[in-house]
């Protein structure tokens, strides 16, 4: 129910966008490296795939805002033993965002909150079960936005998924702010 909530609050502030034109909304999307680590029984596994995201951004002021993304993690999978080991993970995430300009085109952000996932796994095809929690999200990175709204971003996201020895994802990705 929670995924669905934040879904739709999602899809309504985006799709408001030119209501908050004037006010620091922005929206986006990402491409990156993605890994989630689990060490269960004794064998630890690397799960790396190529990892997307899009999202949404309001800034209330030139230092505080909030952010809402769906992000998926990639196709991940690997070898274990001779059996193909596959994780299916994705998930909303939903940030308090603080930055710091350091020029008129450039700023540092970092930013905390949660995410709300869904992972399946399988081995050789075989399903081995399904999950999902929500748990702690944070991250950093920059962004360059231009006179015309258009912008890159660089960022790194960590979760405290429950069970993984880490969860992680670095992204770069492009932005349009409305102004």
């Amino acid at each position: 129910m929670k995924k669905i909530i934040v879904g739709s609050v999602l899809l309504a502030v985006l799709g408001a966008s030119p209501a908050f034109a004037d006010k620091g909304f922005s929206a986006g999307a990402s491409l990156g490296y993605s890994n989630i680590s689990i060490g269960d029984s004794g064998i630890n596994v690397d799960f790396n795939d190529v990892g997307y995201k899009i999202f949404g951004a309001y800034m209330f002021t030139d230092n505080w805002g909030v952010e809402g993304s769906w992000l998926d993690f990639g196709s991940l999978s690997e070898n274990i033993a001779g059996s193909n080991a596959e994780l299916d993970a994705d998930g909303f995430d939903l940030y308090a965002v603080g930055a710091f300009p350091v020029s008129d085109t450039f700023d540092l952000f970092g930013k905390a909150g949660i995410i709300s996932w869904d992972a399946s796994a399988s081995i050789d095809g075989i399903d081995q079960g399904s999950d999902s929690g929500e748990d702690l999200a944070l991250g950093f990175g920059g962004r360059f936005t231009g006179a015309s709204g258009f912008g890159l971003r660089a960022e790194y996201e960590w979760f405290d998924i429950q069970d993984t020895d880490s969860a992680w994802m670095f992204s770069v990705g492009f932005e349009y702010a409305f102004k």
